[in-house]
């Protein structure tokens, strides 16, 4: 065997230039890799937040299948009239009822609570101004 001299193809390989270069390419190599990777994780957290809006929109349409349906029949109609627009039919009438306690407060113009009195109000009424 000879120790000094090597294949061609061995110093080729083992050369400085043909490591250096190896080296890069792995680096390359890694990253892209790398890029594939978080371009992954962000397509994931996308689906992700997609799929959550779809369920939101499946509840949403359904509420609204719902009210839909709960206003397409005469009853539901006039329910939702009487709620948003404080509608009667003809003959009814309102009844209001007033809490007498209240009444008295707002008659007499005096409230129950007495306004907070600043520090030099305090002050003066201990002075005696």
């Amino acid at each position: 065997m000879k120790y000094g001299n090597r294949a061609p193809w061995k110093r080729f390989f083992y050369s400085p230039a043909s490591i250096g270069v190896a080296l890069i390419v792995c680096v390359l190599i890694v990253r892209g890799a790398w890029n594939i990777h978080a371009k992954a994780l962000l397509a994931q957290d996308r689906l992700d937040q997609a799929k959550t809006e779809l369920a939101d929109l499946q509840r949403q349409k359904a509420s609204l299948s719902a009210s839909i349906e709960h206003l397409s029949t005469p009853s539901g109609m006039e329910a939702e009239l009487r709620e948003k627009y404080h509608a009667v039919k003809e003959g009814e009438s309102v009844a209001v009822i007033i809490d007498p306690s209240a009444d008295k407060n707002a008659t007499s113009g005096q409230s129950t609570t007495t306004p907070p009195i600043s520090w030099w109000g305090s002050v003066l009424r201990m002075i005696g101004l």
